[in-house]
């Protein structure tokens, strides 16, 4: 731009986020996957020696940085104490990350405990509640005076393809419409799929988990 080099962040665009296979799979404790018997996640060391180094390098480029909890890939189904849910909060605020997304795979589906975890914390922390939208038991939704998150999703996942992006825009509709989408606690329709071959794979992937899971 006016022969300047610019990048995104440039643009605007400052918030990054790990999303899932951070974990160290099949290391857990107990019966977990990836916890410890005290309740912390343990990483996979070999793909993220140091996740402070990440974050703190991700803040001096003016980035805000997001983790993902309850994971779908090699998810918990015995980590539903809160001693599980302590040790990912913990995790979150010695790692350094700004915002967690947080899924509905996993055994810990407490948002509300998770948001008061957080908000003891007195870490300034972006929730993102990934429960899929209106869906069986997963669904966590807000209400007029109560949103333990800072935006949700209002539908399942987005696939790469035309009709399932219109879809999903318009799950947003009766959110809004009943004034349960609004700054501070906004309803989401996944991301905007660009140039993901698996898009349909990967949706038909994590509804399988979904259906398993209800």
């Amino acid at each position: 731009m006016d022969g300047v080099q610019k990048s995104l962040a440039d643009l605007g665009y400052t918030d990054v986020g790990l999303d899932d296979n951070w974990q160290a799979c099949g290391t857990g404790e107990n019966g977990t996957q990836f916890h410890d018997t005290a309740g912390n996640p343990l990483v996979n060391k070999s793909l993220f020696p140091d996740f402070k180094e990440m974050t703190d390098h991700g803040h001096s480029l003016g980035l805000s940085v997001g983790w993902y909890g309850n994971n779908c890939i090699c998810h918990e189904t015995s980590t539903d104490q809160e001693k599980f849910y302590a040790g990912d909060v913990n995790a979150l605020v010695q790692y350094g990350f700004d915002g967690i997304k947080l899924d509905g795979c996993g055994a810990q589906l407490d948002l509300e405990l998770y948001y008061n975890l957080i908000n003891a914390t007195g870490r300034p922390v972006t929730i993102e509640n990934c429960h899929w939208g209106n869906q069986g038991k997963l669904d966590f939704q807000p209400t007029l005076d109560y949103c333990p998150f800072n935006f949700y999703r209002s539908s399942g996942d987005v696939a790469a393809t035309y009709t399932s992006v219109l879809r999903n825009l318009a799950s947003v509709t009766r959110y809004a419409q009943a004034g349960l989408s609004r700054p501070g606690c906004w309803a989401y329709p996944d991301m905007l799929e660009v140039g993901c071959e698996h898009g349909i794979e990967i949706s038909q992937y994590y509804l399988s988990i979904f259906r398993s899971l209800v």
